[in-house]
């Protein structure tokens, strides 16, 4: 080998030893840098010619295990999706508070309990009426709370969905910039583990935020798509794009997370935009989407189960009963009947007016099932000529109301006591809402009492669009059924049971015997969900719509439990809590209301053993149990929901360590090995200097000959 031959091995040598030791400095120094992949250095003999000439660098790598890596990322989104979803519950369940204190739902709930109680013992005493009334207003109020807290929550998750969007699109921007860097890295033949590091922690922080695949492409550059495939940066960049409502109530319709291509330099948006929801499957953004949209509804929804039932239990006994003194006038709520419609009322019933001594001034008794009125027209026509203008009954705009002509004078309605009056399972006085104790924002029962062969008295151009979405929140149809072309209420059932124009593809509706509409998915799908895109009719003029009628969409369901309150009027006044029986058999003169009685206050008392029917509503079941049953299932399903996130995100994060130690096995710094080979690669170039200086030698003395 000449002289020149053995400077250039030498000089290999020098250099290539001194960019290990630099590599190996690398890893010593970031040791304990999270989430660092060691480098390792690939030599190879560098040949000219067919002859050596000396080593060279064939590779600078990170040394990474792909599938490690593959599954610390999916487990990181694993983690994350269900740690954000313990974090919302943690919140939650410090507003339920403990199930143990004096102050939780259930607590309260026997509080009222204990109330009525007391007031069976002295139904004339205006401090235990009072009692009572206190009571069940803060029973009410912790409900009105929960429900603001559940849509606080929900308001919050959609804003942190907002946030996390953003966060996804500085990490895609930042892949965009590197992956370019790297294919032209690994071109050139340079160092890449740099690059290959960086890309590491950006694809690390994405996966975090959604669940991502990575495939590599022989340049060395990556793609990223979601695990479902849909891609997130290939050829070009993605970027995703979501407008957080400001207002956040059971009706909120969420706008979808969209996702177009845009251009890499200046973000313009290059293509159509594309719903993205149904393709992400983990990682933060999926936990605040279940949050949002699936178990904070299901809450809701329980709990507006939950009120609905109490307010109805509660308003079927005051409305049973009579206050003493009666009040002048009894108005009810809004309902769905005109005065051309039948009454579809069984049984029988009496309207009454008393003076200021509680005595008979004029009553008429209704029969429905012997002498029924053709509609409600003729009910009030019936009523007020046989009252004779002691009192009015009327119906305005779907709205009973009842009054007595001499201000002094009251009014009562009392159903008969072995035949009552009966439409869609309550009472005339329950079922119009004519003596309510309580009401809320919706009633959350909608046993309507129609029959389907009726008129619907709907506009002709008015119509429903619902929107039908799978359990991954994709839209699977969007469907538009006018009410136009139809006239009863079975025509509208059988429009929406059509397979060509309505939903009969995917549900099937039915109108039950007490006029309740439910629907049912067909065989073909499970886990559809049925929402409400907008509704333009219009009831017979009474404001109420259709969906509103019959509950269709989560909101009027929710919505039970918002604004629940005790009558104003009942609370300013105790006495005007309605705890008399009326008289029925009573002639005009007599006494037909006792102050003092006590049958009304045992009906109340008697709610705390009586069983309640209750539908499915979120993850609860249908089920007969009593109303302090119920408060405590809710409870118990709140708390269940926490203990499964939180363990989800245990198991999780113990799964996550595991695998980053694995990953840390083969990719970590070991020291010990970092600093033999550091002394492998001093030793190495030492070596290779000391040839170098022999050469220098062997030169200094062939010149000196010379």
């Amino acid at each position: 080998m000449t002289l020149n031959g053995i400077l250039t091995t030498s000089l290999s040598g020098l250099f290539t030893n001194q960019s290990a030791i630099r590599v190996t400095s690398n890893n010593i120094a970031n040791v304990n840098t999270e989430g660092y992949s060691r480098l390792r250095v690939s030599t190879e003999a560098n040949v000219l010619q067919g002859s050596s000439a000396g080593v060279t660098i064939s590779e600078i790598e990170r040394v990474v295990d792909r599938f490690l890596e593959s599954a610390l990322r999916t487990a990181g989104s694993n983690t994350a999706e269900f740690s954000v979803q313990r974090e919302f519950h943690d919140r939650l369940q410090g507003v339920l508070g403990d199930p143990a204190s004096n102050s939780s739902l259930s607590a309260r709930m026997d509080q009222v309990f204990q109330a009525m109680a007391d007031l069976a013992l002295n139904p004339a005493d205006v401090l235990r009426r009072q009692q009572m009334l206190s009571e069940a207003e803060s029973f009410t109020s912790q409900i009105n709370l929960f429900h603001e807290q559940i849509q606080t929550l929900r308001a919050d998750a959609s804003q942190q969905i907002s946030e996390t969007v953003t966060e996804i699109n500085t990490e895609l921007q930042r892949i965009a910039e590197l992956n370019p860097l790297l294919v032209r890295q690994r071109a050139m033949g340079e160092e890449t583990g740099g690059l290959e590091g960086q890309l590491a922690q950006a694809l690390g922080k994405l996966s975090e935020l959604i669940d991502i695949k990575v495939d590599r492409a022989p340049s060395g550059g990556v793609t990223v798509t979601t695990q479902s495939g849909y891609p997130l940066y290939d050829s070009s960049l993605l970027q995703l794009e979501y407008d957080a409502p400001g207002i956040v109530d059971p009706g909120t319709d969420f706008p979808p997370i969209n996702i177009f291509r845009v251009d890499s330099e200046t973000l313009e948006q290059k293509s159509s935009s594309r719903d993205l929801a149904s393709h992400i499957r983990s990682g933060k953004l999926a936990g605040l989407l279940e949050m949002r949209d699936e178990q904070l509804v299901d809450l809701s929804l329980s709990l507006g189960e939950m009120s609905a039932r109490l307010m109805d239990e509660f308003n079927a006994i005051h409305n049973e009963f009579t206050a003493v003194p009666a009040p002048n006038q009894l108005s009810g709520k809004q309902t769905l009947v005109d005065g051309a419609q039948q009454t579809g009322f069984s049984g029988i019933v009496t309207f009454a007016v008393v003076d200021a001594d509680n005595e008979l001034v004029q009553s008429v008794t209704v029969d429905f099932d012997s002498a029924p009125p053709a509609d409600f027209d003729a009910l009030v026509t019936q009523v007020n000529t046989a009252l004779g203008g002691a009192g009015t009954l009327a119906l305005t705009d779907g709205v009973m109301s009842f009054t007595a002509t001499n201000a002094a004078h009251g009014v009562a309605i009392a159903d008969d006591a072995t035949t009552p009056s009966d439409r869609g399972g309550r009472g005339f006085s329950h079922y119009f809402g004519m003596n309510d104790l309580m009401s809320a924002g919706a009633s959350g029962i909608y046993d309507t009492g129609l029959d389907g062969s009726e008129n619907h008295n709907m506009g002709s151009t008015e119509s429903t669009t619902y929107r039908v979405v799978n359990s991954s929140g994709a839209e699977i149809a969007t469907v538009s059924i006018p009410v136009g072309s139809t006239t009863s209420y079975n025509d509208i059932i059988t429009a929406m049971n059509s397979g060509a124009t309505g939903l009969g593809n995917y549900f099937s509706f039915t109108l039950g015997s007490n006029g309740e509409l439910s629907y049912a998915e067909t065989a073909t799908y499970t886990d559809l969900k049925l929402e409400v895109v907008s509704d333009t009719t219009d009831i017979g003029g009474t404001g109420i719509s259709f969906t509103e009628a019959f509950g269709i969409g989560d909101q009027h369901k929710a919505n039970a439990a918002s604004d629940v309150k005790i009558d104003p009027t009942i609370k300013a006044d105790p006495n005007r809590l309605a705890l008399s029986v009326f008289d029925t058999t009573g002639a005009i003169g007599d006494v037909v209301l006792t102050d003092g009685d006590q049958r009304g206050a045992l009906a109340f008392q008697k709610l705390e053993t009586s069983l309640v029917s209750f539908a499915a509503a979120g993850e609860l079941k249908a089920s007969n149990v009593t109303l302090s049953q119920y408060v405590a299932r809710f409870l118990g399903n709140a708390g269940l929901q926490a203990q499964r996130a939180q363990n989800l995100e245990e198991d999780n994060i113990a799964l996550q360590q595991e695998v980053a130690q694995r990953n840390a096995d083969v990719s970590g710094v070991n020291m010990d090995e970092e600093l033999a080979n550091l002394v492998v690669y001093q030793n190495a170039y030492s070596a290779a200097a000391r040839v170098l200086s022999s050469v220098q030698e062997l030169y200094d003395n062939l010149l000196a000959v010379v």
